[in-house]
């Protein structure tokens, strides 16, 4: 069993209370087997920390491409109000 850290910055989003929860919501619908996500605001945007516990059928080189090239930005599109077109950075992938 593989469990994983990622942390991402994402840029381009009007940080609000409202969106930050929607956003929370979005993603623990997105990943129900994630045991914790972290949305905290920064400015133009949102700090985004998600852990999960096992990976499932991911492998290690598969799972954070198809959550920052996938499942973050589809998320930030649904339910954040964009000031510019989105942009994620990862900050940290942690597997252990």
């Amino acid at each position: 069993m593989t469990a994983c850290t990622l942390k991402y910055l994402v840029r381009g989003v009007k940080p609000t209370r409202e969106s930050q929860r929607d956003l929370q919501s979005e993603l623990y619908d997105c990943l129900p087997n994630a045991s914790s996500i972290v949305v905290l605001p920064v400015v133009d945007g949102f700090s985004v920390e998600i852990e999960v516990e096992n990976l499932g059928a991911f492998s290690r080189a598969s799972f954070e491409p198809y959550i920052g090239e996938h499942v973050v930005p589809e998320a930030v599109q649904i339910r954040c109000h964009l000031i510019e077109p989105p942009k994620l950075k990862l900050l940290n992938a942690h597997f252990s």
